[in-house]
């Protein structure tokens, strides 16, 4: 997409220049004419005979060409026009070609997009895991931007997701990076299958934004512990998650049959989230019987408390205080979760 519209642009440069020189060349006719027709013939004579000049048409001239003089400027005109018209056709012809001017405003939308997103999420690779990543994303009402080379996976993210803003580009790639908003995003899922440029990708978006949330796929427990010390907050194994699974659906099928419902249900759409309590907001020093979970029938269910220190009070008492910095961890659905969040 970026290659793209570096070639979108230059088109266009072509086309203003050329639209300019053109211009030039009418306007220079008109005022020639002006003065070749003395004061017998006006400003709308010249223009006639411009317009009848430049655009070839041979109907009958207004303004006489008898002199020498005349017949030089005139012939200059329709050389000089002529070219200069054909011209600016071919660029326009190679910027619906080329360009595709409904995709040309569609990314130009995409790109205005993404400079007015804050705390988004940057998706890396569209593939299987970063559709499934969208989805989550898409379902839990949160802005997110995709970066993906491979064209075809662009393709079926377009059709599926065609809300979300897209960059076709190197996701290792710091311009690319930057172009998506890693400056103002609020964190960064790498889903590619491969290492190295999970790798990559993670340094950079630390260098870039070292406040951003980097959560990355590893496909070796090498590559967990690299990427774990190039600054990734969080590291997912495939195969240690699908083994996870596996027995889980062995020892405990009704508990997987649970979460799988949950996540699947699309008329609640219920699930578990997290929410900061800032110092100085409407939940701080409250207790937690006293919390806003059912209110206007949104039904939240208080799972657990994670405290500053990092310590978790699981299924807390109704006389527990609720202090700034802790995190609330609850299940509902995304709308009532917001507006927790909003208190």
């Amino acid at each position: 997409m970026l290659a793209d519209d570096g070639n979108l642009a230059r088109i266009e440069r072509r086309i203003l220049g050329a639209l300019l020189a053109l211009l030039t060349i009418f306007g220079t006719a008109v005022v020639g004419y002006r003065i070749i027709g003395g004061d017998r013939y006006g400003w709308i004579d010249a223009l006639y005979m411009s317009v009848i000049m430049l655009t070839t048409t041979g109907t009958k001239e207004v303004v006489p060409t008898e002199t020498a003089a005349s017949q030089i400027f005139t012939m200059v005109i329709l050389v000089v026009g002529a070219t200069a018209a054909l011209y600016t056709l071919s660029m326009l012809t190679a910027f619906v070609v080329e360009g595709d001017i409904t995709q040309g405003f569609r990314r130009r939308r995409m790109r205005k997009a993404i400079e007015g997103m804050t705390g988004h999420v940057i998706v890396c690779g569209a593939g299987q895991t970063g559709s499934t990543v969208l989805r989550e994303l898409v379902r839990t009402q949160r802005p997110c931007v995709v970066i993906e080379a491979n064209e075809a996976q662009l393709e079926a993210v377009d059709v599926e997701f065609a809300s979300i803003p897209f960059l076709h580009g190197d996701c290792s790639d710091d311009e690319t990076l930057l172009h998506a908003g890693i400056a103002r995003a609020g964190g960064v899922v790498i889903c590619t299958d491969d290492d190295k440029t999970a790798l990559v990708t993670t340094v950079l978006a630390k260098q870039l934004n070292p406040a951003v949330r980097v959560t990355a796929r590893a496909t070796t427990e090498k590559a967990i512990n690299r990427l774990k010390q190039a600054g990734a907050d969080g590291v997912v194994a495939p195969a240690q998650i699908g083994g996870m699974r596996l027995v889980s659906e062995m020892v405990r099928p009704t508990v997987v049959g649970f979460l799988d419902t949950m996540l699947r249900d699309t008329n609640r759409n219920l699930r578990i989230e997290e929410v900061t309590v800032l110092s100085g907001s409407g939940l701080e020093g409250r207790t937690v019987g006293s919390l806003p979970l059912h209110e206007q029938g949104s039904g939240l269910l208080l799972l657990a408390i994670k405290e500053a220190s990092g310590d978790y009070a699981f299924n807390p008492p109704a006389d527990a205080v609720v202090r700034a910095g802790s995190t609330l961890i609850v299940m509902g659905d995304p709308t009532s979760v917001q507006a927790l969040r909003a208190r």
